[in-house]
């Protein structure tokens, strides 16, 4: 077991052992702990220098990690070493948790707990983390609902207990990325400075027609389970600006922040009713229909965009055209 310092407590000739040391994963994410005692020490406990556990990773209600004992024969419950401290980054494909401890002469020391693997999100629409494994990764769920920020970008809220003072403390984590458009129920969200760690969350369109002077796109979302089994249900917008792409397609313009500016680019089928209206329903990259059409009167888009509006007047004069036409993505 671990003790309130994050110190191993071992049991040696009847009695319990408390090890300075430091926590650390090994290069397959199994957890080591490190022996910092004198040599002359370990040896009269038959201690040594590293002590290796295998099983696997967890995320306790405090947010704490927790790392569950694989079962021997010897063992007839359970067990698992509840290491306190807290998430501090989610960044490159990991999950660092920050570890404050004390050794025997009181002196703080701060580790810094590195376990590789991917972030991704489950079957709830749930933040996961996957620690890499040699077989099947471990899943480490964080079970709260999630949110967008003023930047657009998605932020975990959550709340720890402080044990010496028995307060709690509310802290976020933000997961730092840009929106993606893929198919017509679900939104991906891939993260900055990953190489492979994205969110595909289930979704629903709140509102598939859309107006190009309203700047959002809506749509309804489960995010985690209540305790009557439902979905917790929410509704978020994605803000931007439409603007033509040079095939007239459209792009999605939107704004992360600190200059940060990233665009979703659509595929379009255009067509052009009798009510002097230009409908763009969007298409993927793959030409498949995502269920959202953006209307433009013929009065706003020759204010929006001029040439687009010339190019586009000059389709429609072409035979045929009122059926429709593809713009490739």
């Amino acid at each position: 077991m671990l003790d309130n310092s994050n110190r191993l407590v071992i049991k040696r000739k009847g009695k319990k052992i408390t090890c300075d040391g430091k926590i650390c994963p090994d290069k397959n994410n199994q957890l080591l702990y490190w022996l910092n005692e004198p040599s002359s020490w370990r040896r009269v406990y038959g201690l040594p220098s590293k002590v290796s556990f295998e099983g696997r990773w967890h995320i306790n209600t405090n947010y704490d990690l927790e790392f569950v004992l694989n079962k021997t024969r010897d063992s007839r419950q359970i067990e698992r070493l509840v290491i306190k401290g807290e998430i501090i980054s989610n960044d490159r494909d990991a999950l660092a948790f920050q570890i404050k401890s004390y050794d025997k002469n009181g002196m703080c020391h701060i580790q810094l707990l590195n376990l590789s693997g991917m972030w991704s999100s489950d079957e709830h629409n749930r933040i996961i983390f996957n620690v890499q494994k040699k077989t099947t990764p471990d899943i480490v769920t964080l079970k709260g609902i999630w949110q967008i920020n003023k930047n657009q970008q998605i932020t975990y809220v959550f709340e720890k207990t402080d044990l010496k003072r028995k307060t709690k403390i509310s802290q976020v984590l933000t997961f730092r990325g840009y929106w993606r458009v893929d198919s017509a129920n679900q939104l991906t969200y891939i993260l900055e400075h990953s190489s492979q760690s994205r969110f595909n969350f289930r979704c629903q369109l709140e509102s598939p027609n859309l107006y190009p002077y309203e700047s959002m796109i809506k749509y309804r979302i489960g995010v985690g389970v209540k305790k009557d089994g439902a979905y917790a249900t929410e509704v978020i917008s994605l803000y931007g600006q439409w603007k033509f792409s040079r095939r007239l397609g459209l792009i999605f313009q939107m704004d992360y922040g600190q200059n940060r500016l990233k665009s979703i680019e659509f595929g379009a089928n255009i067509h052009f009713s009798k009510k002097d209206e230009i409908i763009f329903s969007l298409t993927n990259d793959k030409k498949e229909p995502l269920g959202i059409s953006v209307t433009f009167t013929h009065k706003f888009l020759r204010s929006f965009d001029a040439q687009a509006f010339l190019r586009l007047k000059k389709l429609k004069e072409q035979p045929g055209i009122e059926m429709g036409i593809t713009v490739p993505f």
